[in-house]
C-alpha cells in the first residue's frame, strides 16, 4: 500500500530547459517536489501507464523492442493518445532510465501528456506509487500494468488498476470514437460547402 506523505506543491527554481520537446531534468532530491507541482496542475482524471512492463507484454511492441526502443515506446504512446484526445485525461508513459534524474518529455507539445522517466534509484514503479499517493482522489486515477504487484498496490491505494489487454480495448473503442467524429465533422463541412455552392448559383 502506498504511503507518502503529501506536500505543498513547489517549483524547483532550477529546472533547465532542453530542446527536445518540453524536458527537463532534476535531481532525485527534487523528484516530491516535481510531481506535487505537476499534480496541482493536472486534470481530474490521469492515466499512468507502466510503459516497458505494458510493452514487454505485448506481442507487437515487444517485437518494436527489438528494433528500437523508441519506436515501441512511440507506438504505446500513439496508442494512448487516442484516449486522451477522445476523453480528455492526462496520460503519462512511466519508463525506467539509467539516470539518476527524473525526466519529463511532452512528445506533441501538451502538458497533459508526458513521458515521466524514473531516475535509476526509483524506478518506474515508484514513481507510479508516487503520483497515486499524491492525487487529491485516487478514484481518478488508472494505472495500467501486466504486474501483478502494482495492480495490487493500485487498488490498494482506492486508484483503478488495469491490465494491457483492457487498456488496448479502451483505447480501441476511443479511436473508433475519433474516428466516427472525424467522419461527422467531414459529412458537416461538405454539406455547408454545398450550401454555398446553392448560394452562389
Amino acid at each position: 500500500m502506498f504511503a507518502v506523505p503529501t506536500l505543498r506543491p513547489q517549483v524547483p527554481s532550477d529546472l533547465p530547459i532542453l530542446a527536445h520537446g518540453c524536458l527537463y531534468r532534476v535531481a532525485l532530491l527534487d523528484l516530491d517536489a516535481v510531481l506535487d507541482f505537476s499534480l496541482a496542475m493536472s486534470a481530474e482524471r490521469y492515466l499512468l501507464i507502466d510503459a516497458y512492463n505494458v510493452i514487454c507484454a505485448t506481442e507487437h511492441l515487444r517485437a518494436a523492442l527489438r528494433e528500437n526502443m523508441d519506436s515501441a515506446r512511440d507506438a504505446l504512446g500513439a496508442i494512448a493518445r487516442d484516449i486522451h484526445d477522445a476523453e480528455g485525461i492526462r496520460v503519462a508513459l512511466i519508463l525506467d532510465s539509467r539516470s539518476d534524474r527524473l525526466q519529463v518529455e511532452h512528445p506533441y507539445g501538451s502538458k497533459r501528456f508526458e513521458y515521466i522517466y524514473a531516475p535509476s534509484a526509483l524506478t518506474a514503479d515508484g514513481v507510479i506509487e508516487r503520483i497515486v499517493g499524491r492525487v487529491r482522489d485516487p478514484a481518478h486515477v488508472s494505472v495500467v500494468s501486466n504486474d501483478n504487484l502494482v495492480r495490487e498496490a493500485t487498488r490498494a491505494s482506492g486508484a483503478m488498476a488495469l491490465r494491457p489487454e483492457e487498456f488496448f480495448e479502451w483505447a480501441r473503442a476511443c479511436g473508433a470514437q475519433l474516428s466516427q467524429m472525424a467522419q461527422r465533422r467531414s459529412r458537416s463541412h461538405a454539406k455547408n460547402f454545398e450550401n454555398r455552392l446553392d448560394l452562389n448559383f
